[in-house]
């Protein structure tokens, strides 16, 4: 692998041997190498890998995938971070067994999770990541392991590696993702146009936000995201708050004032390097439990969706 290429395998196991056939000369070549090597897995694999490697597991960063990154421009943003830590100066590759986890989510989440995998392909294709996605077919589907090959060029069968013929370039997966309908807005949910005072629509948007249960803190958040939202929508449209499933979704709407790429937001911005179009994205991405972003016939409308009291938020450490 050179320094200016990036590799996402998807890699498909049935059983504990077929992880470690895959994971552990991976491992043990990326350490050989001197090269750093982040391992993302489920508590029973780490345990597997460290229990194979013996001595030289303490040599290999770990955390429990549940809790590196819980939403996917989260855990983008994790990897790109991990490898400005650890690439350093001389550009060394990086190694990253990264595994997503499926288990409870909902269909949304689950596109959701899907697209970022795409998207990896795009939002790393300048790094020097060596990445593999391992899938458990005792808990992943035949939709999901079809979806893998879909959203990585290559897979791996214990150390070869095979071209991926499903695979969709990321901006028609995304495209595919995007397609699926948002759910309506509802009809009895007050709207606030755009265009006017900003300070109006920031109180429009705590308070309204607060009144539906947000905490105080929470609330600014949330005018913090969609002040950073509003610059892709012209002042032509409107905002608009509802409660849904124990959370609170903002809808932005209006003209289209700056192309979105399917990815935006999905970078942290270089803060040496001039702004580009939609680094504002990754604030609101960050803030937000999801985003989503719909483009047609010249209109933008930008889905918000924060927590609210009923929602559990799952919280856990990452280690070394």
């Amino acid at each position: 692998m050179s320094n200016e290429h990036f590799r996402h395998d998807a890699a498909v196991y049935a059983d504990d041997d077929e992880f470690l056939t895959m994971s552990v000369p991976f491992v043990e070549d990326g350490l050989a190498l001197g090269e750093p090597v982040l391992v993302t897995t489920t508590p029973a694999n780490l345990e597997l890998l460290r229990s194979a490697l013996g001595e030289r597991a303490h040599r290999f960063d770990f955390a429990e995938t549940a809790y590196f990154g819980r939403r996917p421009p989260a855990r983008a943003t994790e990897f790109i971070r991990y490898w400005q830590r650890k690439a350093g100066p001389v550009g060394r590759n990086v190694r990253v067994l990264a595994e997503p986890l499926w288990a409870g989510r909902t269909r949304a989440d689950v596109r959701a999770w899907r697209r970022m995998e795409a998207g990896l392909n795009v939002v790393l294709a300048d790094t020097n990541v060596w990445m593999i996605c391992p899938y458990d077919a005792r808990v992943v589907g035949e939709e999901g392991l079809a979806h893998a090959l879909r959203t990585h060029p290559t897979h791996v069968r214990g150390t070869d590696v095979l071209e991926s013929p499903d695979y969709v370039e990321p901006g028609e997966y995304a495209r595919a993702c995007d397609a699926v309908p948002m759910p309506p807005r509802p009809d009895d949910v007050e709207t606030l146009p755009l265009g006017g005072d900003p300070n109006a629509l920031r109180r429009f948007v705590f308070e309204h936000a607060a009144r539906l249960g947000l905490t105080e803190q929470h609330a600014a958040l949330l005018t913090v995201a969609v002040g950073e939202a509003l610059r892709f929508v012209g002042d032509d449209g409107h905002l608009a708050l509802w409660p849904a499933g124990g959370s609170v979704v903002c809808e932005l709407s209006g003209a289209s004032a700056v192309d979105v790429a399917p990815f935006a937001g999905f970078r942290p911005p270089e803060l040496t390097a001039a702004a580009e179009p939609g680094e504002g994205l990754w604030v609101t991405r960050q803030i937000c439990e999801s985003v989503e972003v719909r483009t047609e016939g010249g209109v933008t409308v930008l889905r918000l969706q924060l927590p609210g009291p009923r929602s559990a938020e799952l919280a856990g450490p990452a280690h070394r």
